[in-house]
């Protein structure tokens, strides 16, 4: 069963495949990179305060959506306080 993570960003409440992602790395507190299988592409995450536990929050609700059983199929990220998402975008290459 696919699972997926929950973000809550300025456009709303979106879901990524969580059997895509293969890490999250903490750029800057305005951007940050969620590699995806196949090297292609990745999810470029913007907003503020990211250095602030985004990464942390992403790898916690991996781990979850990886624990719980098929019909749990949503594991939302639960963000820091001071950590806003603003917008997540598919962009090209690592």
């Amino acid at each position: 069963m696919l699972k997926y993570l929950q973000i809550t960003t300025g456009d709303g409440v979106e879901l990524i495949a969580a059997d895509d992602i293969l890490y999250c790395e903490s750029g800057t507190s305005t951007a940050v990179k969620m590699a995806l299988k196949g090297g292609a592409s990745h999810i470029l995450v913007t907003g503020t305060g990211l250095t602030s536990g985004f990464a942390e929050a992403v790898h916690a609700a991996l781990q979850v959506a990886g624990e719980t059983n098929w019909m749990k199929t949503t594991s939302v990220v639960e963000l820091p306080i001071g950590v806003v998402v603003t917008s997540l975008a598919v962009t090209a290459g690592v």
